[in-house]
């Protein structure tokens, strides 16, 4: 029964700090570049950022998509 209820809560604790993650995301979807110090050392655009010096977090584009979606088809409900 202990086992069960390990299981439980490590899976708990594991979709609690994926939710914690998407919110993270959906509220501060971009980061600073890191590749952009390579870059201005010889003086060329960064073709990650394009010069913005700023990416977007791994998994923010996905995150605003479902978000969009849930969105939409809380609007198209009959």
């Amino acid at each position: 029964m202990q086992v069960i209820e390990t299981l439980f809560t490590a899976a708990a604790l594991v979709l609690l700090g994926a939710l914690g993650w998407a919110v993270f995301a959906y509220f501060s979807p971009y980061r600073e570049c890191r590749w952009c110090h390579v870059f201005a050392a010889v003086r060329l655009r960064c073709r990650r950022c394009k010069g913005t010096k700023l990416t977007r977090r791994l998994g923010a584009k996905q995150v605003h998509r479902v978000t969009l979606s849930l969105r939409q088809a809380w609007e198209e409900r009959p």
